[in-house]
């Protein structure tokens, strides 16, 4: 007998569900707050302002058919529904929300609406990267104040010898002088400086010098200003026992992209980018 007032008392409430559903609907299109407005959002910081081909999602609580999704003309203005053009260029994602809903009102559209905007995607303020990152492309510039390291970061620039160079190009203005910076100097704070819209920036790997032959460590290694041979093969660990300190070629890479072997090298002469040091063994 319990079990089966227990499956009745079950029955009772499913069919109660509806009811109860159907309750909770009316009371919510009577007195229930509306919700939480969005703040800010993954792809745009909540003081970015829009320009022309950023895409904006327009939320209008209750008023389905009002919402919608929409790209920023090259003229500045969007197309809302029930309103038509509306001019948004330089506004924030706050500051669009409240002209619409101001604008709902004065055209006797809606009374009291909540209106939300989302800029779903940055298009007309981006800076360019190129070169030694691991993700090139536009980076969007979602707020104010990013710098040349934050961008960096963001297109995930390699920091760890800081010897790349930076290179900042104008790209209203190519033939302006360009801004050379060294990654080591941005790391330490010497050198950084806002980025702004329309930017190419440049990460160019370090130019490296290649040890080979009798060394303990083999591989390549950035040149430092004035780099000796000797140093470069510093670099590379040393020597080996079976390896002889006055026995090694230098290969160098012409302009012209041909390769020439370097007659009268010593320990103190200058290696250049992407020489190849190869240390022999000795005679005995």
């Amino acid at each position: 007998m319990r079990t089966g007032s227990f499956a009745w008392l079950v029955l009772g409430l499913c069919s109660a569900a509806p009811a109860v559903a159907f309750a909770q609907t009316a009371m919510t299109q009577t007195q229930a707050a509306p919700p939480a407005p969005f703040v800010g959002n993954q792809t745009a910081a909540i003081d970015y302002p829009v320009g022309p081909g950023d895409l904006l999602r327009i939320d209008v609580y209750r008023s389905p058919d009002m919402s919608t999704t929409v790209r920023v003309s090259d003229q500045g203005d969007i197309a809302v529904p029930a309103l038509g053009p509306v001019r948004v260029e330089g506004l924030t994602a706050s500051a669009i929300a409240a002209l619409i809903r101001e604008k709902l009102i004065s055209e006797k559209i809606l009374t009291n609406p909540d209106v939300n905007v989302l800029v779903a995607e940055i298009n007309s303020k981006v800076v360019m990267i190129m070169g030694a990152v691991s993700r090139a492309g536009e980076i969007p510039l979602d707020r104010p104040g990013l710098t040349v390291a934050t961008v960096l970061a963001r297109a995930g620039a390699n920091f760890g010898t800081g010897d790349a160079i930076v290179t900042v190009i104008e790209s209203s203005k190519p033939d302006a002088p360009r801004k050379q910076m060294n990654i080591a100097d941005i790391i330490s704070g010497r050198t950084d400086e806002p980025v702004h819209n329309g930017e190419i920036i440049v990460v160019r790997s370090a130019p490296t010098v290649y040890v080979s032959g009798e060394v303990t460590r083999a591989g390549a290694f950035p040149i430092e200003p004035n780099m000796t041979v000797g140093q470069a093969i510093a670099l590379g660990g040393g020597v080996t026992p079976r390896g002889s300190m006055s026995r090694f070629r230098l290969s160098r890479r012409r302009p012209d992209g041909s390769i020439v072997i370097l007659k009268g090298v010593h320990l103190d002469t200058p290696v250049a980018p992407d020489d190849l040091i190869v240390v022999e063994p000795r005679l005995f």
